[in-house]
């Protein structure tokens, strides 16, 4: 356990709710200044908060700036947490103290590791594409269904102003991925491997800064590709997937329909699941996406190409 004292915090907008595990609490502005000025005099040997979609970024630079040891914790082992103490009332301080708790309790149990640091420019470019294109094929949909002249003028019209704005979005993604040498040759050796085009290793650079520096099984459980055991007494049910890295599944999903689509190791794997192990085709295409995770996992950790590449 660190030797200085863990901290819980709760991110709102304007402020941070701050829980130090059986000690005091205190509120103060979400703004950097406010948050180094308190680090500076608190320092905490591990400090736990949840994602917020981004408010809670300038506490993470600051953090970061400091060297000091913070985890984000999914909302979900919060929300468990909560359930195996029985507290229903929920409010900034009570959550404070139950991140306080966790990271306390659980967290140091488990074993805490620094929290890696990505390019949070490109990944903010990345959900913007991500919004965009998910925009874009809801107006295609619609735009399929209309039939009233000034309608369907309306939709195309938000189409190609979207698909103008995924294009310009790219070409920034583009430059981000050139500005840092390092960066560029991993998105090259990451398309080495079938499957993985330039959207997929935009979203693996930008999503998943821990590739390469976790385990095979660690990197699959993160993304959320690692099946959950339901298994109780003489019933035992189908592992399931979830939670995780949703955006990075989602890419996953698509490098894996590719990978498939022609002659390749993955294509004999695949066959080989549907064919001699019997399985159903989406629980073989689950093991696609894994198995390319694994493999993406290990290129980024070795810095070396697919070895099948032509």
């Amino acid at each position: 356990m660190p030797d200085k004292p863990i901290v819980g915090i709760d991110v709102s907008k304007n402020w941070l709710d701050i829980a130090v595990c059986e000690g005091p609490l205190l509120r103060i502005d979400n703004a950097p200044e406010a948050i180094g000025a308190w680090l500076d005099r608190n320092a905490p040997g591990l400090a736990a908060f949840e994602p917020t979609g981004g408010y809670e970024r300038a506490l993470a630079t600051a953090l970061r700036e400091r060297n000091i040891l913070f985890v984000r914790i999914h909302p979900n082992d919060i929300i468990a947490f909560r359930k195996s103490r029985g507290i229903k009332a929920k409010t900034d301080r009570i959550d404070a103290r139950l991140i306080a708790a966790f990271a306390a309790n659980e967290l140091i149990r488990r074993g805490v590791r620094q929290t890696i640091a990505g390019n949070e420019i490109l990944k903010e470019l990345a959900a913007r594409r991500r919004q965009m294109v998910a925009s874009r094929h809801a107006e295609r949909c619609r735009l399929a269904m209309a039939e009233s002249p000034a309608v369907r003028q309306s939709i195309e019209l938000i189409v190609t102003a979207l698909s103008q704005s995924i294009r310009s979005i790219e070409v920034e993604i583009v430059s981000q991925l050139d500005a840092d040498a390092n960066v560029k040759d991993l998105a090259r050796l990451l398309q080495s491997l079938r499957g993985i085009g330039p959207v997929v290793a935009m979203t693996l650079i930008a999503d998943l800064p821990e590739l390469g520096y976790l385990s095979g099984k660690a990197i699959a459980a993160l993304v959320g590709l690692a099946p959950q055991t339901r298994q109780s007494g003489k019933i035992d049910g189908r592992g399931r997937i979830g939670y995780g890295r949703p955006s990075v599944r989602s890419v996953l999903f698509n490098a894996a329909r590719a990978a498939i689509s022609s002659p390749s190791p993955h294509r004999a794997f695949y066959d080989h699941l549907i064919t001699d192990n019997r399985r159903p085709g989406k629980v073989a295409l689950v093991a696609v996406m894994r198995k390319l995770l694994v493999t993406a996992n290990a290129i980024a950790r070795d810095r070396q190409p697919w070895r099948h590449a032509a």
